[in-house]
């Protein structure tokens, strides 16, 4: 989906440019005037230079300024925010390429500024609060999917038909439906209840309810911590140096709990890609979304430099032995966009990892817990099956912190902007510290004397 505004040539009396909006999906276009016009002295420079461009601060028009109507910069700003963002929605829920009418229409849609009196329904809220929070915010995909499902918790709960609704009799029926028709995990349950919070603060700052009591609830959840799941240095170095068998070779393992079995080899090149992936990451504690779009022209001879997709901050990352090794497997490789390393989505590199695990033979049991509906319920795994592509980052830091990395040094590395999202990784470290402390007393004790 491509959403560009613009200013005509036309010009009227007041010395002012219509703005337009083009919409363009799969194959299909459509442009047409959003009702406003600026003078092309507030349409800001970056912008006027490069028709339609759109930037993820929501700004085309000079903010502090106002048109010949007395609309302020930053409400046409966020008008058209709403636009780009209602129109990315669209096009996330869009199945088939839309006829030229069917394009016309939703684009005539975006453009309806809904006045706050109407009586919305519930459904019509949360779209209105998506558009408007992910276009001022620049949602991220994710968090656009996160929302989607929770206004689809509030569609299949179906009593709350308006705002009003959410006192604490109605949230407190929200959370009922959450955990004994929804089924879900109580951390989940939590999620929900969080975004609810968003969604109705937002409702009460634009005064489309004054319904409260939002700010005074205080529900309890049962949550179990989760356990971290990473690779020991002695499980990393066998997964980095493991020769994955060729396709249809079959390999005798053994379970967590003993039992023998066999497992054909599938997708050999598939694993191999898993396997540097997951390496470079644990070498250089990248996320895989920024490893996902690491560009050749982001590595010096000493960096990898980052602008994080998460938080947006920029992060020289220094290279050592093991990801320059990666690197250079795949330097006479072509990539599109000039990627640095083979790209494969995250569905694919999970599926892989937790095959090159289970080769590898890391299946140490643990231990999950969590509650559904009040009642405590626990699984054992084998740990090839708990990891995925974060678990890479987990590793980094865990292992870090154990050689004795001050965390401030690790959260330079990683982006961690406080110490209470290390903690966790502190916590492991300090235990593996308290137990090498224990074998280091060991070895201190003096020999018995021999009878």
């Amino acid at each position: 989906m491509s959403t560009q505004f613009y200013l005509t040539a036309q010009m009227n009396r007041a010395g002012e440019c219509p703005v337009r909006v083009s919409a363009y999906i799969m194959g299909k276009r459509y442009a047409t005037s959003v009702g406003y016009s600026v003078s092309p002295q507030q349409w800001i420079s970056a912008i006027r230079d490069n028709p339609g461009a759109y930037h993820r601060n929501s700004i085309w028009v000079l903010p502090g300024t106002e048109n010949s109507k007395h609309i302020p910069a930053e409400m046409i700003n966020r008008d058209l925010a709403e636009i780009v963002a209602f129109l990315d929605v669209y096009a996330l829920r869009c199945q088939a390429r839309p006829t030229a009418k069917e394009l016309r229409q939703k684009v005539r849609e975006a453009l309806q500024r809904e006045d706050p009196a109407l009586n919305l329904s519930m459904n019509q809220w949360i779209d209105k609060f998506i558009r408007e929070q992910g276009g001022n915010a620049g949602w991220e995909l994710s968090t656009r999917h996160a929302m989607h499902t929770f206004q689809k918790h509030v569609r299949q709960f179906g009593k709350a038909h308006d705002l009003e609704y959410f006192d604490a009799d109605g949230i407190t029926a929200f959370i009922k439906y959450l955990r004994e028709k929804a089924q879900l995990q109580e951390v989940s349950v939590k999620k929900q209840y969080k975004n609810l919070v968003w969604f109705l603060n937002w409702a009460l700052r634009n005064k489309y309810t004054k319904q409260d009591d939002i700010k005074r609830y205080q529900p309890k959840f049962k949550l179990i911590q989760k356990p971290v799941i990473f690779l020991t240095r002695e499980e990393l170095m066998r997964v980095y140096h493991y020769q994955i068998p060729p396709n249809g070779t079959k390999v005798k393992l053994v379970d967590w709990d003993g039992t023998p079995y066999t497992k054909i080899v599938q997708e050999a090149g598939g694993i191999e890609k898993a396997r540097d992936l997951f390496c470079f990451c644990a070498f250089t504690s990248l996320r895989f979304s920024d490893m996902f779009k690491l560009c050749r022209s982001d590595i010096d001879e000493q960096y990898i430099h980052v602008v994080t997709q998460k938080t947006h901050d920029a992060i020289p990352i220094n290279l050592n032995s093991y990801s320059r090794a990666i690197l250079d497997k795949y330097k006479d490789c072509k990539f599109k966009a000039d990627k640095a390393l083979p790209v494969v989505t995250n569905q694919q590199m999970n599926a892989a990892l937790k095959d090159l695990c289970e080769l590898c033979g890391i299946n140490e049991p643990i231990r999950k817990s969590k509650y559904v509906n009040g009642n405590r319920i626990e699984e054992v795994f084998p740990k090839w099956k708990l990891v995925g592509t974060h678990a890479a980052r987990k590793t980094f830091i865990c292992y870090a912190l154990s050689i004795g990395i001050p965390p401030v040094m690790v959260m330079r590395w990683t982006g961690h902007s406080d110490y209470q999202s290390m903690k966790p990784y502190i916590d492991i470290a300090a235990a593996d510290k308290a137990q090498a402390m224990e074998q280091f007393d060991k070895t201190l004790e003096p020999p018995e004397d021999d009878e």
